[in-house]
């Protein structure tokens, strides 16, 4: 064992992998689990029973966490003791004689602890049907079965719906903007804790109990989609509640000696001030003499300096007698001499309400924070809240201020760490700590990053309504004179538009407005900044939208047309309402793009090089909060080797541009052998440029540029099987004899020797047709990125091509001759390595400008020494051969 050593956290995983594989099945398959299971797993390890029967003793009769002291109501019971309930569940098996035939203790444990609630929560969210799991042990049953039925769960249900309604009000009254104020909550705190109390309770059993497994209890269990609304909507204000409460409460408590030591001092300076004034010395009355009252007010005084907080008596104590002095005032009040003087009556109500103010200070303690934080834990819904995705997310659709409202339940919902977390601290195990906060705070964020996604889906949603609005933009062309009737046709469509256009971008910002007044929440052990989760879901979004526009799978000119249009659409969709979003669409838009074609690029070269797919979470742009998915939705459904457009680009370029079918390419353009009409030109290219821009471009070269180093391995290969043959060799001999003779005699030798190999080098010549083929629309791909360089970003372009043509090899070579010690600072790559690097950096950046030459790159590279004699001769011949085949055609 490794615990407490510094290889502990090396066998988390083997003991996490250890608890995958003990059998257990899955939820939804406990109903028919294997006889004898789960006693038959814990007698593995046999405990004595005695101590069993002792903790399940103690279990059933016992308040193990002291519930009573957060849930004082009869009523709420047995969710006060729900975590004992949980115990006791799994402890039970320990002991399945006692489920089996003890129907005594059976009985009482179920009154006790399932007499309403029967679907427990036992451990970090997981629950169990006692209806399925005790189904095999007749004393649990019968217990079980004379407790729950039909009719009891349809009361209880009308009952919780009823409470959940009258709550609702009290939370929605309490909730109002300006209700809640300091004063309130220390005025209010115990009628507050109630309505949290009724308003928990009955979340958890809407919650857990309609999850049964059972179809007699699960058809009288409502759980409508209106019903889930509802619940979630009073989840939604229960956890704003407490969450507004404890942050003005926990100040109060805070800082409550100092408040108590200033109101008291406030009261004794009343009592005082009321003394003085009966005793006649006062400046401005000197007829109001009264020793009784003077002498009065001073035993007052002495009574609340007297009063001590904090000290040996409690505070029951403390409250009564500031409940008596305050009792005193009110009927001093009463007094003929005092009556008749409206300033004393008006001065008495104000120190009277300084002794109210002393004693909600006085009845302030932690114990009401731990109250709340007992009362509103969720981590028996970790699971059970997967099913109320959707309801969030429509919630969001319907009122986008209710992300304040979901932030508060995401932090409500962090309670799950402190099961986990607490013997765990009790231990002082740090590393064990991080461990688990850090999972359970990630699973947690994925959530809440799952729901909050629905406002960028939302927002796009509406971006994409904007892109298809165009009435309010002028036609293509106008003719010089326009009638009257067409002016005022099109100023009302231009109205009814803007007007559209407008309602569309007002919710685009009512979205963003619920985003930027969410404060910053910190989930279990991570900070998270509702700003960056929705930039995250932005770009999630942004590359599903780029994604869905580049997949494609139709011929290439129309396409590209329509993805140029819809693209630039949205683009600037989303640009005209970045100002409400926060941040740059443009540079959003091209990150995105450009992180998505490389990851696409990527994979094709792993699956093109290796001959199988790769995980995706092996390139170095994958992201696991937006994932581009890897193939596409058409390359799964059409079966072929292209997985994204880019390979779907290159194999319609080389389609269209095949030696045998096509003619051209020197001059950037390729014709049809037959018709003589225009296969690819420049009007292709820029449709292309516009519809899948530099990235794009430059990805699809370099995936040409891989299948041409595939080909020439090819030509290589094939050239070393053809001069090993006799036959072959023979006619190279002649045709080398041929370089010295005449330009007839040679010619005819050339001819006489290509027509003996002619059969055999035909894949061969194919083979090189190919790699002209590719090298010549690499080249025209380069020339369209060099050009669109020039004319979008001539100075990065022009700096780019400078430090490209630079000599920088000689300013990073060493003087050999200078010995330098050596710098311990530095890496310690050699210069030439960094020379290395420098290079392989400037050839990727010289990329997507176009500046690489297609022509003088190196495809293969074949060792010294190792290049077969007479490839020159038979390479001539081959390209000789082929040159015939062409003019004959």
């Amino acid at each position: 064992c490794t615990a407490g050593t510094s290889l502990e956290s090396e066998d988390f995983a083997d003991v996490c992998r250890l608890f995958k594989v003990t059998g257990r099945p899955a939820d939804s398959d406990l109903a028919s689990r294997p006889a004898g299971y789960p006693e038959s797993y814990f007698s593995r390890f046999p405990l004595p029973r005695e101590v069993v029967r002792l903790v399940i003793g103690k279990l059933q009769t016992g308040d193990v966490y002291n519930a009573a002291l957060h849930y004082p109501l009869p009523e709420h019971r047995s969710h006060g003791l729900s975590a004992q309930a949980g115990l006791l569940y799994v402890t039970l098996f320990f002991d399945p004689r006692a489920l089996s035939t003890d129907f005594v203790a059976m009985r009482e444990i179920v009154d006790r602890h399932f007499g309403d609630a029967w679907v427990v929560s036992y451990a970090l969210g997981c629950t169990a049907d006692l209806m399925a799991m005790w189904a095999p042990y007749p004393a649990a049953m019968q217990a079980l079965g004379a407790a729950i039925t039909p009719t009891t769960v349809r009361q209880l249900q009308d009952q919780h719906l009823e409470r959940m309604t009258e709550v609702r009000l009290q939370l929605q009254e309490y909730l109002t903007e300006g209700v809640l104020s300091e004063e309130l909550v220390s005025q209010k705190t115990s009628a507050m804790l109630s309505c949290l109390r009724q308003a928990n309770t009955s979340i958890r059993w809407l919650l857990l109990q309609p999850t049964t497994s059972d179809p007699k209890l699960k058809a009288v269990c409502k759980d409508s989609s209106q019903m889930k609304e509802q619940l979630l909507q009073a989840l939604v204000d229960t956890a704003l509640m407490e969450e507004k409460v404890c942050n003005l409460l926990a100040p109060l408590v805070q800082r409550r000696d100092s408040d108590w030591e200033e109101l008291k001092a406030s009261a004794s300076q009343a009592m005082d001030d009321l003394a003085v004034y009966f005793s006649g010395e006062h400046a401005l009355r000197r007829n109001v003499r009264n020793e009784e009252l003077e002498s009065w007010f001073r035993g007052l005084q002495q009574r609340i300096d007297e009063l001590n907080f904090g000290g040996q008596e409690n505070s029951l104590s403390l409250s009564r007698k500031i409940a008596q002095l305050s009792k005193a005032l009110g009927e001093v009040a009463l007094f003929h001499g005092v009556s008749q003087q409206p300033q004393i009556l008006h001065f008495l109500a104000d120190a009277r309400q300084i002794l109210q103010k002393m004693l909600r200070t006085a009845n302030l303690s932690e114990d009401t924070l731990r109250t709340i934080e007992t009362v509103a834990d969720l981590s028996y819904a970790w699971k059970a809240l997967g099913a109320y995705r959707e309801a969030m997310r429509g919630l969001l659709a319907q009122s986008p201020d209710s992300v304040k409202g979901l932030r508060a339940l995401f932090l409500k919902l962090a309670s799950i760490l402190e099961a986990p977390l607490r013997r765990i601290r009790q231990s002082g195990n740090e590393s064990h700590k991080s461990l688990v906060s850090g999972y359970y705070s990630a699973r947690l964020v994925e959530f809440m990053r799952s729901v909050l996604q629905e406002i960028p889906r939302l927002i796009f949603g509406l971006l994409g309504e904007l892109s298809t609005l165009d009435a309010a933009r002028l036609p293509s062309s106008l003719h010089s004179r326009v009638s009257v009737l067409e002016l005022q046709s099109y100023a009302q469509q231009s109205e009814q538009a803007n007007h559209k256009f407008g309602a569309l971008t007002q919710r685009i910002a009512l979205l963003m407005r619920g985003i930027r007044e969410t404060d910053v929440a910190v989930l279990g052990a991570i900070l998270v900044e509702p700003r960056e989760v929705l930039l995250d879901g932005l770009r999630r979004e942004v590359a599903g939208q780029i994604e869905a526009l580049t997949s494609s799978r139709q011929d290439l000119a129309l396409p590209l047309e329509a993805l140029s249009v819809q693209s630039e659409a949205l683009r600037q969709s989303f640009e005209h309402v970045q100002d409400y979003l926060g941040v740059s669409g443009l540079q959003l838009w091209h990150q995105e793009f450009g992180r998505v074609v490389r990851f696409l690029l990527h994979m094709e070269e792993h699956a093109l090089l290796r001959r199988r797919l790769p995980a995706p979470s092996c390139s170095p742009h994958h992201d696991p909060s937006a994932p581009i998915a890897f193939p596409d939705a058409s390359a799964s459904i059409n079966s072929g080797d292209e997985g994204s457009f880019i390979s779907r680009t290159a194999a319609m370029l080389l389609s269209l541009t095949a030696p045998k079918a096509a003619m051209g390419g020197l001059h950037g353009e390729w014709r049809s052998l037959q018709s003589g009409s225009a296969l690819l030109d420049g009007l292709i290219f820029e449709a292309m440029r516009k519809a899948l821009g530099p990235p794009g471009i430059a990805a699809v070269s370099r995936l040409l540029g891989l299948r041409a180093a595939g080909r020439a391995r090819q030509v290589f290969s094939g050239c070393r099987v053809l001069l090993k043959d006799g036959e072959v060799q023979s006619t190279l001999q002649k045709a080398k004899a041929a370089k010295t003779s005449s330009g007839a005699a040679a010619t005819k030798a050339l001819k006489s020797a290509s027509s003996r190999i002619s059969s055999q080098v035909g894949p061969l010549a194919d083979a090189l047709a190919g790699l002209g083929q590719v090298a010549l629309l690499r080249r025209r791909l380069a020339a369209l990125l060099r050009l669109r360089c020039r004319l979008d970003a001539p100075l990065a372009g022009g700096a780019l091509s400078v430090l490209d043509a630079a000599a920088l090899a000689e300013t990073l070579e060493l003087d050999n001759e200078a010995e330098e010690a050596p710098d311990t600072q530095l890496p310690s790559a050699s210069p030439e390595e960094w020379q290395i690097r420098f290079r392989r950096w400037l050839a990727r950046a010289g990329e997507l400008p176009g500046l690489a030459d297609p022509m003088r790159q190196l495809l293969i590279v074949v060792p010294e020494g190792t290049t077969p004699a007479d490839l020159d001769i038979l390479l001539v011949l081959v390209l000789f051969i082929s040159y015939i085949v062409q003019s004959q055609c």
